[in-house]
């Protein structure tokens, strides 16, 4: 085979293709979470009713993943840019952990073992809080967490704000 006046043999040009196939499953991952912090980030300023280069379209930096989970749910990475992006348009702090980046963690804390009866119903809280259409599909009624609010809502509140505090990422403040 002869490609601009070079000979090409068919070893290389399947090697070619091997390292560029190797690529593109190295990098579909990345690209995929730019095309979806890319969307967020659209969906925001029409949110807020942004136009133009604002402090949301230049808050990009801000909605990178901090989790592996975040790289691999288009979900979990969707609910934890909005959130972080609604931060930046209202002005709030945009360091401490999403409900997102929680509920990831949450997550991988219960496969080795149950969470406790607390750390349950922050993960129900949270899920709720970030997936409210999912969140009725599986519970009967909102009501039936009243119990759990109760019995461990103060315990909760304490796990989520060991959590945030743990999950804070100091680098995520907005360029001025």
């Amino acid at each position: 085979m002869e490609q601009n006046g070079h000979a090409v043999s068919t070893a290389s040009v399947e090697t070619l293709a091997d390292i560029w196939r190797h690529l593109e499953s190295m990098l579909g991952p990345f690209l995929a979470v730019r095309e979806w912090a890319e969307e967020a980030i659209q969906a925001a300023q029409q949110r807020h009713q942004e136009s133009g280069q604002g402090p949301i379209w230049r808050a990009f930096p801000l909605v990178r993943p901090t989790l592996r989970r975040l790289h691999t749910s288009e979900r979990l990475y969707r609910a934890h840019a909005a959130e972080v992006l609604d931060r930046v348009a209202e002005g709030k702090d945009t360091q401490p952990a999403t409900a997102a980046e929680m509920i990831c963690v949450l997550m991988e804390s219960s496969l080795p073992a149950p969470l406790n009866s607390a750390a349950a119903y922050l993960y129900m809280r949270l899920f709720a809080q970030v997936f409210p259409e999912d969140f009725r599909q599986l519970v009967a009624s909102p009501t039936e967490l009243d119990a759990y609010e109760s019995v461990h809502g103060s315990e909760a509140d304490e796990y989520e704000s060991d959590l945030q505090r743990k999950l804070t990422q100091a680098w995520r403040r907005p360029k001025v």
